[in-house]
C-alpha cells in the first residue's frame, strides 16, 4: 500500500480534532458551563448526548477513512456538511467560525484527496 499524501494525514488529524471539540462540548454542557443553553436538564441532557454522538461518529468516520472506505468518504463529506450547515444556522459567533473551520478544512481537503480515498488514486508499482 502507498503511503498516503501529507494532505490526507491533516485531514484524519483535523476529523480527530473535531471529534474532540465535540467531547469538549459535550462535557461543557454537562458541567452547566456553557453560558447561553437553558436551565432546563433535559436539554442539557439532550444537548451533552448529541454533542457526545457527534464525537463518536466523528471518530468511526476517522478510523473509516484511513481505511480508505468508500462509505466512510461519503459519510464523512456528508457529516462536514452537515456539520457546517448547522453551525451556521444559528447565530455565529468566535467559537462557532473556529468549528466551522475545523468542519470545512478536512471537507475540502476530502475533496481534494477523493481519487486516493476512492482508490483512483496514482498507481506507484504501474507507473501511472
Amino acid at each position: 500500500m502507498t503511503r498516503p499524501p501529507t494532505s490526507v494525514t491533516v485531514t484524519f488529524a483535523l476529523v480527530l480534532a473535531n471529534a474532540l471539540v465535540w467531547i469538549a462540548f459535550a462535557i461543557i454542557v454537562a458541567a452547566r458551563l456553557h453560558p447561553s443553553l437553558p436551565a432546563g436538564d433535559l436539554v442539557r441532557v439532550i444537548m451533552a448526548l448529541l454533542a457526545l454522538t457527534a464525537a463518536v461518529v466523528l471518530g468511526f468516520l476517522a478510523i473509516m477513512l484511513r481505511r480508505r472506505s468508500r462509505w466512510g468518504y461519503f459519510l464523512t463529506v456528508a457529516a462536514l456538511i452537515l456539520l457546517a450547515a448547522l453551525t451556521i444556522a444559528d447565530e455565529v459567533g468566535l467559537a462557532d467560525l473556529v468549528v466551522l473551520v475545523i468542519a470545512v478544512m478536512p471537507l475540502l481537503l476530502l475533496i481534494k484527496d477523493r481519487a486516493w480515498y476512492l482508490g483512483r488514486g496514482i498507481d506507484a508499482s504501474s507507473g501511472h
